[in-house]
């Protein structure tokens, strides 16, 4: 906070996403919701969907492969995700660096920066956002063979 301009408001961002079945009219396709908060809300309102804490930023799908060969899956499986997290979190990056004006209830105008605090997501989504295989930790070098 301290590296932001006097006057600047820091906007804590939580980013949410996981693997999911769309059922209804998809014809049980599966697709990755990415949804965004913020972290002034309080944690017993993030657990509840009632609350609507999480805003549905976008719903990536998940590409399929014509080619057999496995290992070539793997390989550019992330690739498409990384290249859409890009486009689709620009606004927030930019917002990140150089701030945005935005209003607040009152409708005053304040300075913020989007400062991305967590992104929540399971061990397959750790995975796929460290670009790591699902045999190896997406925070250390351990593998699948050292795991206790």
């Amino acid at each position: 906070q301290e590296a932001l301009l006097l006057g600047a408001t820091p906007l804590g961002v939580v980013l949410s996403s996981n693997k999911t079945n769309i059922l209804v009219m998809s014809g049980n396709h599966m697709a990755h919701p990415l949804l965004i908060s913020l972290t002034n809300i309080d944690a017993c309102l993030h657990s509840k969907s009632s609350a609507h804490a999480y805003i549905l930023l976008t719903l990536l799908p998940i590409a399929k492969f014509t080619h057999r060969t496995t290992c070539v899956h793997s390989l550019l499986q992330n690739q498409p995700m990384h290249q859409a997290f890009n486009v689709i979190l620009l606004p927030l990056k930019t917002a990140a660096s150089v701030g945005v004006m935005m209003s607040n209830p009152r409708g005053n105008l304040c300075y913020c920066f989007t400062l991305l605090a967590v992104w929540i997501a399971d061990m397959p989504e750790e995975g796929l956002l460290a670009g790591t295989d699902m045999k190896v930790s997406p925070i250390t070098i351990a593998t699948s063979k050292e795991f206790g």
